[in-house]
């Protein structure tokens, strides 16, 4: 990657759960929720075809630019082969608390990755380089893990 990347790790809205297998992420909820709707001109809501989940944000790193690192490497995978179909978004707001974004400013779209995998890309970053930035995201993932059966990191580039 040759920008700065960013790296956030929270939590997918409990009403919106990220499934475990990308074969059930095109299905719909029984009541209907998830689904993105808009206002048409007489004020019913029509659906759009896409599926939104916030996400919940406990933390974010900068990682600045990683290359060929490990962490690169699973940003890369998971960009060539999403956790999310096509008509799936994830929805962060913004530290204003009112403002959202679903792409980073190069039109890309945000990158889910399992936490627990996030943790072993920075684990093996900080003990093969002593850049200051694996230490970090190391250490701050390592504080986390107890929690990792609900965390889940986004890739984005600034």
């Amino acid at each position: 990657m040759g920008y700065n990347t960013h790296i956030i790790i929270g939590r997918l809205d409990s009403r919106h759960p990220l499934p475990e297998r990308k074969k059930d992420l095109n299905k719909p909820y029984s009541d209907g929720s998830g689904f993105e709707t808009l206002l048409d001109e007489e004020g019913n809501e029509v659906l759009t075809g896409r599926i939104r989940f916030y996400f919940d944000t406990y933390a974010e790193m900068d990682l600045c630019k990683i290359y060929d690192s490990h962490l690169s490497k699973l940003h890369d995978r998971y960009k060539r082969t999403p956790m999310l179909a096509e008509n799936q978004f994830v929805e962060v707001y913004m530290k204003d608390g009112n403002s959202t974004f679903e792409e980073d400013p190069y039109g890309d779209r945000l990158i889910v990755v399992p936490f627990l995998e996030a943790l072993e890309a920075a684990r093996k970053d900080a003990e093969s380089n002593d850049y200051r930035r694996y230490q970090w995201i190391k250490a701050l993932l390592e504080s986390m893990e107890d929690c990792a059966g609900e965390l889940t990191c986004i890739f984005y580039g600034s």
